[in-house]
């Protein structure tokens, strides 16, 4: 049985992060991860401050990417 790829990308507090909808950044839903929270099941969720009213606040860091703010260096 092939393996399934993991992501790699690590979500952290402080992270701006878009979330995703079926693997594609949703460019209006930005926000900051301010907490991290893991699972009895072993998942990791997010609670994200939105930039707007839009995704949930607290989420599954897969349906999370990191993104960059415009005018900031990397």
């Amino acid at each position: 049985m092939p393996d399934t790829p993991k992501s790699t990308q690590t979500i952290q507090v402080g992270d701006t992060v878009a979330y995703k909808l079926n693997g594609t950044p949703v460019p209006d839903a930005q926000g900051k991860v301010i907490g991290l929270f893991k699972t009895k099941g072993g998942k990791t969720l997010a609670d994200v401050q939105w930039d707007k009213l839009g995704p949930p606040k607290r989420l599954n860091v897969e349906s999370l990417t990191k993104v960059q703010r415009p005018g900031t260096l990397a």
